[in-house]
């Protein structure tokens, strides 16, 4: 089979989205940090709807534990790196993209290019991490998406340049405890509406979320936004 045109693969954007956008789309470029189960989530929709180039960073590799949650976690994917594993998933879907792994720590890459992006996806599980990827966003005026999962509940929120939504999240003092409990339905609706705020982001869209938070409880289906 011929491989279809790339008109043909994003057809049914076109009326949510103009051809105009869907175009711009393709020239953006994002990077995605943790591609374990956020993550994921959040690179398969914005491959399905057309951004032009992805960074993805993981340094862990599946493991049997992942497998209730992450789109990615499969028997013959255990024990490979989740950056390397979510390019060759892109890929596989269609050849309109630039995708490029980086299987190791965020702060680790040496190559400063790889973090000069549109915007920053956070889909990490550490506070440490997640605080020092907002001081970088920070440092370069790069838009960040954040996305967090705690069994039944989950948050995303928007940092925009001089936001400091993340040091109220998750003030200096606070510190990791035990692994939460994570739910695969939390997480493919946390994931989204982080793809969402996302494309918003790279089109210039407006969105309530800028410089706060929305707070999902799916258990009493609660989804206030807290103002920044």
């Amino acid at each position: 089979m011929s491989t279809p045109s790339s008109t043909d693969i994003f057809a049914r954007n076109l009326g949510s989205l103009t051809e105009a956008q869907q175009l711009l789309l393709q020239g953006r470029r994002v990077a995605v940090i943790g591609c374990g189960g956020l993550g994921g989530h959040v690179i398969e929709q914005l491959v399905r709807i057309g951004v032009g180039r992805l960074h993805l960073f993981d340094p862990d590799v599946f493991t049997p534990s992942n497998c209730n949650r992450q789109l990615n976690a499969l028997l013959a994917t255990l024990d490979r790196n989740k950056a390397e594993v979510a390019v060759d998933r892109a890929m596989a879907i269609h050849p309109y993209l630039t995708a490029q792994a980086y299987g190791c720590d965020f702060r680790a890459v040496a190559d400063e290019d790889a973090l000069r992006v549109d915007v920053v996806v956070d889909c990490l599980d550490n506070i440490r991490a997640r605080r020092d990827l907002a001081a970088l966003c920070a440092r370069r005026a790069m838009p960040l998406v954040h996305g967090a999962v705690n069994g039944w509940y989950g948050q995303v929120g928007v940092l925009l340049p001089g936001s400091d939504l993340i040091d109220r999240l998750y003030p200096a003092r606070a510190v990791n405890g035990p692994p939460p409990p994570v739910l695969a339905c939390t997480v493919a609706v946390v994931a989204s509406l982080q793809a969402a705020e996302t494309v918003k982001l790279l089109l210039g869209l407006p969105s309530a979320l800028g410089n706060g938070w929305l707070h999902i409880d799916l258990q009493e289906m609660d989804f206030p936004i807290i103002q920044g």
